[in-house]
């Protein structure tokens, strides 16, 4: 099958507004047998991605890229009902996003995908105050704590949350994993936030959760050698 001539018909769906003709592309793309992760992989996140750079690069207006977004989280959520869930693997995953339309739609994706291989997600989106996230993660101790997209001014909130999490020794051995918007665009910032994964994509996010094992955080002395050369702070290039 040829996904990237699927793709730009999507997108051409996607820019104008059609949302039947969008609709009626990934039906038919179940109708032959692409399984829904691929559907997931393959065409809702690479045109998330793209329509988000056309807006990026002046190429389409914010009504344009807002009209498109939700048509494409329309046909997202109804794609997540084809996904074939895993029994429950007994893990526990909160996610939190930034507050725009294609980064609540990126987190979404995250959630539906970690869901169909049996974790239990609680989506909190964004703009939670960071007191009732590091309340709400001591409640439910998940082993991961997913952080997609950030505006620059909102990277310094990020790492003000995980060195709280790590200061407190709030979930020892969970895993803080960083994707999508900045953190894509800005090469090694996760490590600089001393978060302990960063994925690409949601298929990557997927990946890196089943695969990797927790690290035992141990609350540390803020003014020790290792915790003063990770605190960088300055301006934040996002070319």
């Amino acid at each position: 099958m040829q996904f990237e001539a699927i793709l730009d018909k999507y997108i051409e769906a996607l820019v104008a507004g059609n949302r039947t003709l969008a609709r009626d592309t990934v039906r038919k793309m179940i109708s032959t047998g692409v399984k829904a992760h691929d559907i997931y992989r393959r065409i809702l996140f690479p045109a998330m991605e793209r329509v988000d750079n056309l807006y990026r690069e002046d190429s389409i207006a914010i009504l344009i890229r807002n009209l498109a977004t939700r048509i494409n989280r329309f046909i997202t959520d109804q794609i997540q009902s084809q996904l074939m869930p895993k029994p429950s693997n007994g893990k526990i995953a909160v996610i939190l996003s930034a507050e725009s339309e294609t980064e609540e739609l990126g987190a979404q994706m995250c959630a539906d995908l970690l869901e169909s291989e049996g974790w239990q997600c609680f989506f909190l989106g964004g703009g939670v105050p960071e007191d009732e996230v590091t309340e709400f993660l001591g409640t439910v101790k998940p082993q991961l704590l997913l952080v997609y997209g950030s505006t620059p001014a909102g990277v310094p909130l990020t790492r003000a949350l995980i060195h709280r999490i790590r200061d407190i020794g709030l979930c020892p051995l969970m895993n803080v994993l960083l994707t999508g918007g900045i953190y894509n665009r800005v090469e090694g910032l996760w490590e600089e936030l001393q978060a302990d994964l960063y994925a690409a994509d949601p298929v990557h996010v997927l990946t890196m959760a089943t695969e990797s094992n927790p690290r035992l955080h141990v609350p540390q002395d803020p003014m020790s050698p290792k915790r003063r050369r990770r605190l960088v702070t300055g301006p934040i290039s996002i070319n």
